[in-house]
């Protein structure tokens, strides 16, 4: 499955203008504001870039309301990027309001928050990224009665420069828009929320794009499987063909799918629309990436009740040259693989 090349930022048109970091130890109840900018070495600037270019081109990113009624926006409107006092004051106030929200759980993650401002494109941003604690062990080499024994020592706060980040928020100062990656936990009083959206922004986010191809994706599946009489040949079509759209457009038109996929069935057709207005996709037009997001609409896979698993590339199935399927009266399937020059066992 290949995807055209679209607006990627690259880690090295990103420039860094300010940090600060702060530490956010709910365990422990303390915050600790920085007093001054975070100077980074050339090894962290590095990872830190790293971080902000995947956050950027994440299909796991999705995009808020700036709301200028809310404290946080209203705070970043009036902060003086240029000025180090305003910029470390505004950081400390968004941390302090973050670290309230997180000692209202005893599920959200300890964290050092880093802020920091960047400029890429020629457009000014201005970012939080949660850095999670983790446990980690190290080696301590001991000595008892004149012998060396390595021993295991716990660490509880490490910080996970070296691994994808898994909460985050960009705001984009120059055009007012905010981008962000989070994950749900449970609150006091019971409730399992996005805390970053609902809570510290109080703004209304939109679904992320990967999130969006995985109910597409299901939807359809699931229309399928509930009509069994159509074929195992119309399922495959009905892959084949949203792999063609994506190809043509780029996009996924949830408009389009539907009158393509299911346009000549109104009962499909009404439960696809059905599925799409519940999650509130009915007018949307998205696209995604990264290549792995879509990786499932490169193959076909088949799996027979004896758990016999067929894997199919998508263009050896659109070429018709290499498979086939015959059904029987009987309900029966047989699948015929043809002009293969070779097969290994894997």
């Amino acid at each position: 499955m290949k995807k055209e090349s679209t607006m990627i930022i690259l880690s090295d048109d990103i420039i860094f203008r300010k940090a600060v970091i702060h530490l956010l130890n709910v365990e422990l109840g303390k915050f600790a504001p920085a007093q001054d900018l975070f100077m980074m070495q050339p090894d962290v600037i590095e990872l830190v870039r790293k971080q902000v270019c995947y956050l950027l081109n994440s299909d796991e990113l999705k995009a808020a309301d700036w709301n200028t009624k809310e404290p946080v926006f209203q705070k970043l409107e009036q902060m003086n990027e240029k000025d180090d006092k305003s910029f470390i004051q505004t950081s400390a106030y968004l941390a302090d309001r973050l670290f309230d929200i997180m000692c209202d759980s005893v599920e959200i993650p300890s964290a050092d928050l880093l802020c920091l401002s960047f400029q890429t494109n020629q457009e000014i941003y201005y970012a939080l990224i949660k850095l999670n604690y983790q446990n980690s062990f190290m080696h301590e080499l001991m000595k008892y009665d004149n012998e060396e024994i390595i021993g295991n020592i716990r660490h509880k706060k490490i910080l996970p420069l070296g691994k994808r980040i898994s909460e985050g928020i960009i705001f984009n100062l120059s055009l007012q828009k905010v981008m962000l990656k989070e994950k749900k936990y449970e609150m006091l009083n019971g409730d399992k929320i996005y805390y970053l959206t609902e809570r510290f922004l109080r703004s209304i986010a939109q679904t992320e794009a990967k999130r969006k191809y995985q109910i597409l994706s299901r939807t359809i599946k699931t229309i399928n499987k509930k009509y069994p009489e159509d074929g195992l040949e119309y399922q495959m079509d009905t892959k084949s063909k949203l792999c063609k759209i994506f190809e043509e457009d780029q996009e996924f038109s949830i408009n389009k799918i539907g009158d393509e996929l299911f346009g000549k069935n109104p009962q499909k057709k009404m439960e696809f629309d059905e599925k799409m207005e519940r999650y509130n996709m009915q007018y949307d037009k998205f696209t995604v990436e990264k290549e792995e997001t879509i990786k499932d609409l490169g193959y076909i896979k088949l799996q027979t009740n004896n758990e016999i698993e067929i894997k199919i590339p998508m263009e050896e199935y659109q070429t018709k040259e290499c498979i086939k399927v015959e059904e029987e009266p009987d309900g029966t399937k047989t699948i015929v693989m043809k002009n293969i020059e070779q097969v290994t066992v894997e």
